[in-house]
């Protein structure tokens, strides 16, 4: 018996996780299952922050019309407040309820975010107290290479797994956008069976994440033009410069480097994050934590991380710190996109080893 059929025995599911995917899929099995039509009577939407938490739980608790079960759906749960709805009786809702609580994507600042991540898992606690079920679907980088397989399989392609790897990778880990670049890819092979890297570098739109520790790796390597490839694709056009190193660049570099800066020490001590020592694992910070990315991360930090060592990450690290000084006017500069290109020119320097 599947976790969603499973889930289905319960009065209250709470479906969440970063594969949306994953969710969408959840939930329309969910409602099959419990042969629950768009148009039904005893179907009822909601959105989270437009009705309080006792409106859910009264609908979902009134007795169904035309069907055994009264069904309720309420998406982006984590824009409620979870100390709003501690007493509004979910444990108390009858066998014939379904009270489908959706934690959909929430975007924002990363004040926003961490706010609605803390509202999650009040809300997860709520439901397993209250006996419901909660269906995680997460990253995990093996399913969604597993499951981009059996997808081009199913569409008659061949992909070998160095390429599937490399989608996996291109999209951040992401199954959701994983199968979305290969509904594209497979338009544009047309006739051929055949998906291969040259595909890929022609069609896939990779997550920034995956472009600046391409960037990083390339710096690493002292391959200088395609480091500032990777930055002339970050940055986009020069009048969006400034709004791209601190939207998206320094950031993420920012935290590239303190990986790479975790790796060295894994590779220093020699062990790999997945295996490391009590007393290493305590020296990392909390975020970001190379103990905690997706196995497929911490194989290229790893790779890079051999390349170089600590005092050239810490020379880097100055390098960027300088950057932002002079984006923000406390050092000598020219336009951004030239501070930008200095920063790759200088951390090259800084990481050759």
């Amino acid at each position: 018996m599947s976790a969603v059929e499973k889930a289905l025995k319960k009065s209250v599911v709470l479906i969440a996780g970063d594969e949306e995917i994953l969710r969408r899929r959840a939930l329309d099995g969910l409602l099959a299952l419990a042969n629950v039509q768009p148009d039904d009577f005893d179907l009822e939407l909601m959105d989270a922050p437009s009705r309080p938490a006792a409106d859910w739980v009264a609908s979902a608790g009134t007795a169904p019309f035309l069907a055994e079960r009264r069904t309720v759906v309420v998406r982006h749960l984590m824009q409620s407040d979870p100390d709003k709805a501690k007493n509004v009786g979910l444990a108390q809702l009858p066998p014939t309820s379904l009270l489908i609580l959706v934690a959909d994507e929430e975007g924002g600042s990363e004040d926003r975010t961490s706010r609605m991540k803390t509202n999650l898992k009040a809300w997860e606690k709520m439901v397993s107290d209250s006996g419901g079920a909660v269906l995680r679907f997460d990253q995990d980088a093996k399913v969604t290479h597993e499951e981009v397989k059996a997808e081009a399989k199913k569409m008659g392609r061949s992909m070998p797994d160095r390429v599937v790897s490399a989608l996996v990778e291109m999209t951040g880990g992401s199954l959701s956008r994983a199968l979305e670049e290969l509904e594209k890819l497979s338009l544009y092979v047309g006739p051929s069976e055949s998906i291969g890297e040259r595909e890929l570098r022609a069609i896939v739109v990779p997550s920034r994440d995956w472009n600046v520790f391409k960037m990083t790796d390339a710096i690493v390597s002292n391959n200088v033009p395609e480091a500032l490839r990777q930055l002339g694709i970050l940055v986009g056009s020069a009048a969006k410069a400034e709004d791209a190193a601190y939207r998206q660049i320094l950031p993420q570099l920012s935290r590239s480097l303190r990986l790479l800066w975790q790796g060295r020490i894994c590779a220093d001590h020699g062990c790999l994050p997945s295996t490391a020592p009590g007393h290493i694992l305590a020296a990392f910070p909390v975020r970001p934590n190379l103990a905690k990315e997706q196995p497929y991360r911490q194989t290229q930090v790893m790779t890079t991380a051999r390349k170089t060592s600590l005092a050239a990450v810490a020379k880097a690290l100055q390098v960027l710190s300088d950057t932002d000084a002079r984006l923000k006017g406390g050092l000598p500069s020219f336009s951004p996109v030239d501070t930008l290109e200095r920063m790759v020119l200088e951390m090259a320097a800084a990481l050759r080893v």
